[in-house]
């Protein structure tokens, strides 16, 4: 039984590999840097065009940028309700509650 559960242990840890910085444990070196980048570092190499803003990711630009549209380019379609938003990540969260 000791020998299943050492086999069993060495198997899940021979391809992971260890943040330095929080311990977190990762499948990959890839996914190791995304860690570092993302949760470690505070370089913020995406500009909003638009304002000051920076951010980590293009995706989290992308979702800024909505939120300067001047209309609301998103509207519930449930009959009768008349919300809008400008951000669809807004109108996601409408919708759970509706």
């Amino acid at each position: 039984t000791d020998l299943k559960l050492s086999f069993f242990l060495r198997s899940i840890l021979v391809n992971h590999v260890t943040c330095a910085l929080c311990d977190m444990v990762c499948t990959s070196v890839s996914s190791l840097k995304a860690r570092i980048r993302f949760r470690h570092c505070n370089e913020r190499p995406f500009h909003c065009h638009l304002c000051d803003g920076s951010f980590k990711n293009t995706y989290d630009l992308h979702k800024h940028v909505e939120t300067h549209n001047d209309s609301d380019a998103y509207s519930c379609d449930v009959e009768g309700c008349g919300f809008t938003s400008r951000t669809l990540q807004t109108l996601r969260q409408h919708y759970k509650r509706v």
